[in-house]
C-alpha cells in the first residue's frame, strides 16, 4: 500500500511542479492585467476564454479519455496497436477542431455581437478560432506524455507555453497597448510553442496509420462524454456568462478575479487527475484488489489536502487581492464558496473512478447535464438578489450534487472501500472555518484566521478523521518523497 500510495504521491509532485510554475505565471500576470483593464474589459477577456474552452470540449470528442482506456486495453509490447490509438484520436480531434475554427471564422460578427455584446470584438471571435486547431494539438500531445509517463516533458511542454503566452501578452498589452487581443495572441504563441515541444517528444509514440475498429472503439466511449464535457465546462463557466445577462461585465470581472483563487486550487486537482488516470488504470490492469484498496485509502487524503488548501486561499483571498487587485474589491467574496467547490469536484476524481473501469461512461453524461441544470436554476434564482455570490453558491452546490451522484453509482457498478464519513467531515469542517475569511483587514483579524487554520487541523484528529495509520502513511510518504523528488 505505502510503496503504491508513493508512486502515485511522486507522479502527483512532478505534475504539481508544473501546476506551480503556471500559477506563478499566473499571479505575475493578473496584477498587470487586472490594473490594465477595466472591469468590462476583463469580463471580455473572460467570455473569450471560457468560449475557447468550451470549442476545445466540442473538438475534443472525448478522444482523450477515450484513446487513455483504448491505450491500456494493449500490452507494452502491443507497440503498433498504441500508435494506431494515439494517431486515431489526434486525427480525428484536429479535424474537427479546424472545422469549428472555420464556422467561427465564418460568423464571426453575429458571435461577437451575441457573445460580447458588440459586433466590434469580432477580431476577438477570430482569435479564438484560430487558437483553437494549435490548442487541440498541444493539449493531445501533452496526452502522449501523459500515458508515456513523462511527467517532466509534460511539465515543459505547459510551462514553455504558459510563459511564452504570459510574456508576450504582457508585452503586447503593456507597450502595444492591444487590448484584449494582446492576450489571445499570446494565448495563441503559447499554445504553438507547446506544440513545438511536443512534436519530437512523442513523434515516436504516435503511428502514420489510422484505424477504423479503434475509432469506432473510441466514439463508442468518448461521445458520452461529450455532453458530460460540455455539461463540465457549463459548470466551470456558465455562470460567467449568466452574470453577464442578469448582472453586468463588472460582476463578470469581479467574479473572474476571485475564481483565479479557485483556479489555484484547480490546477492542484489537475495535477492529480493528470497523475492518477493512467496510474490507476495500470494498476487496475494489473492488480484489481490492489487497486481498490489503494483507491479506498486515496480519497480521504485527496480529501484533507485539497480542504487545507481551501482553508489557505480562503481565508487570506482578501488581503492578496489588496494587492495584486485592488480595484476588485469585492472578488474575496466568492472565493471561499468557490474553493469549497473545487475540492468537491477534485474529490469526484477518485469517486467516478469505477464508472470508467467498467466503461459505462453514460452515466457522466446523465449526472454532468443533471448538475449543470441544476447550477443553471440555481444562477437564475440566486444572481439576481446575491450577485456574484449567488453565482458562487450555485456553482459549489452543482459541484457537490454532482459528486454525490459519481459516487453513488460508482459504488453500485464497482464497489470500493471509501471512508465517507471521514471525507464528509473534512469538507464539513473546512465550511466552518472559510467564513473568517470575510473578516475585515488588520493584524488582529489576520491573527484569527490563523487560529482558524489550526483549529481545523485539530478537529480532524479530534474527530478521528487523521489517526496513527494516517501519520505513519504521510511521514512515510513525506519521507521517500523528500530526498528524491528532483529525480521523479
Amino acid at each position: 500500500m505505502k510503496q503504491r500510495l508513493y508512486s502515485l504521491a511522486r507522479q502527483t509532485l512532478v505534475y504539481g511542479v508544473s501546476a506551480a510554475a503556471l500559477q506563478i505565471v499566473g499571479v505575475i500576470t493578473l496584477p498587470v492585467f487586472a490594473r490594465t483593464f477595466t472591469p468590462s474589459e476583463y469580463g471580455v477577456l473572460e467570455i473569450a476564454t471560457a468560449a475557447l474552452a468550451a470549442m476545445l470540449v466540442i473538438a475534443d470528442l472525448g478522444m482523450a479519455s477515450a484513446s487513455q482506456r483504448s491505450y491500456f486495453d494493449y500490452l507494452d509490447e502491443h507497440v503498433h496497436e498504441r500508435r494506431a490509438v494515439m494517431a486515431t484520436a489526434l486525427a480525428t480531434s484536429l479535424a474537427t477542431a479546424s472545422l469549428l475554427a472555420a464556422v467561427l471564422i465564418v460568423f464571426r460578427e453575429p458571435i461577437a455581437d451575441w457573445l460580447l455584446h458588440s459586433a466590434d470584438e469580432a477580431d476577438v471571435v477570430v482569435l479564438v478560432a484560430l487558437c483553437l486547431p494549435v490548442a487541440i494539438l498541444a493539449l493531445l500531445l501533452r496526452e502522449v506524455m501523459r500515458l508515456r509517463f513523462m511527467p517532466w516533458l509534460y511539465s515543459l511542454s505547459s510551462i514553455a507555453g504558459a510563459v511564452v503566452a504570459a510574456a508576450l501578452g504582457i508585452g503586447l498589452v503593456v507597450a502595444a497597448d492591444t487590448g484584449v487581443e494582446g492576450v489571445l495572441i499570446g494565448v495563441l504563441a503559447g499554445h504553438g510553442v507547446s506544440v513545438l515541444v511536443g512534436i519530437p517528444a512523442t513523434a515516436r509514440h504516435v503511428g502514420r496509420r489510422l484505424s477504423r475498429p479503434e475509432l469506432r472503439v473510441m466514439l463508442a466511449y468518448g461521445l458520452p462524454l461529450l455532453p458530460a464535457a460540455a455539461a463540465m465546462w457549463g459548470l466551470a463557466f456558465v455562470d460567467r456568462v449568466l452574470l453577464s445577462r442578469l448582472a453586468d461585465l463588472d460582476d463578470v470581472g469581479q467574479y473572474a478575479v476571485g475564481a483565479r483563487f479557485a483556479a489555484v486550487l484547480m490546477l492542484v486537482v489537475t495535477a492529480f487527475g493528470l497523475a492518477y488516470t493512467p496510474y490507476m488504470l495500470s494498476m487496475f490492469a494489473e492488480d484489481r484488489e490492489v487497486e481498490k484498496q489503494v483507491r479506498g485509502r486515496t480519497l480521504t487524503y485527496v480529501a484533507i489536502v485539497l480542504t487545507a488548501i481551501s482553508l489557505v486561499l480562503a481565508l487570506f483571498a482578501r488581503e492578496i487581492a489588496t494587492i495584486v487587485a485592488p480595484d476588485f474589491t469585492q472578488a474575496y467574496e466568492v472565493v471561499g464558496i468557490l474553493c469549497l467547490g473545487v475540492s468537491a469536484f477534485g474529490i469526484s476524481t477518485v469517486a467516478m473512478a469505477g464508472i470508467s473501469l467498467v466503461r459505462k461512461t453514460g452515466y457522466y453524461a446523465a449526472f454532468s447535464l443533471t448538475a449543470l441544470a441544476f447550477n443553471v436554476g440555481l444562477c437564475f434564482a440566486l444572481i439576481p438578489p446575491l450577485g456574484a455570490v449567488g453565482a458562487a453558491l450555485a456553482a459549489a452546490a452543482a459541484y457537490a450534487l454532482l459528486t454525490g451522484l459519481y459516487y453513488h453509482r460508482s459504488q453500485v457498478l464497482y464497489p470500493t472501500p471509501y471512508e465517507p464519513r471521514k471525507v464528509i467531515a473534512v469538507l464539513v469542517l473546512g465550511a466552518a472555518v472559510v467564513p473568517l475569511g470575510l473578516l475585515p483587514l488588520g493584524p488582529g483579524f489576520v491573527a484569527l484566521k490563523v487560529a482558524g487554520l489550526v483549529a481545523f487541523a485539530v478537529a480532524l484528529f479530534a474527530v478521528r478523521v487523521v489517526g496513527r495509520l494516517e501519520l505513519m502513511e504521510l511521514k512515510s510518504l513525506v519521507g521517500r518523497l523528500t530526498p528524491r523528488a528532483s529525480g521523479a
